[in-house]
């Protein structure tokens, strides 16, 4: 018998003041990932499709020096949201998702996610 996954959706948006204006005014992202799925996951995905569809991209931002959002919000060192990000993730029912103090948390399905890139 094989294993049946569940998918969830979130919808994600980032701005950031960045020099090109490719994100300034915010771009909103709906994504699909499994029922167990994180914030890194779903940066992830959402970097898989810009990859795929290069004419999608916003990338390379900030002089050629960004090339993925994973690379623009999560500190892979660390393995958390860069303290200069805002976030606000909430859930369907307006539950609170802790993603800058619990990198890992499981999103909630039909969330609504949005980041501040450079907020200080």
């Amino acid at each position: 018998m094989g294993v049946i996954l569940e998918i969830k959706k979130i919808k994600l948006t980032i701005f950031a003041p960045d020099p090109e204006k490719r994100l300034s005014k915010g771009l909103e992202y709906n994504i699909n990932l499994n029922d167990n799925g994180t914030i890194v996951e779903a940066l992830s995905i959402l970097d898989k499709e810009m990859y795929e569809k290069p004419e999608k991209s916003i990338f390379p931002i900030y002089k050629g020096l960004i090339h993925s959002y994973l690379q623009l919000i999560w500190d892979a060192e660390e393995n958390r949201i860069y303290e200069d990000c805002a976030v606000n993730a909430y859930g369907s029912n307006r539950e609170f998702m802790p993603l800058q103090e619990n990198i890992n948390f499981n999103l909630y399905a039909d969330s609504e996610i949005t980041i501040v890139v450079h907020a200080d």
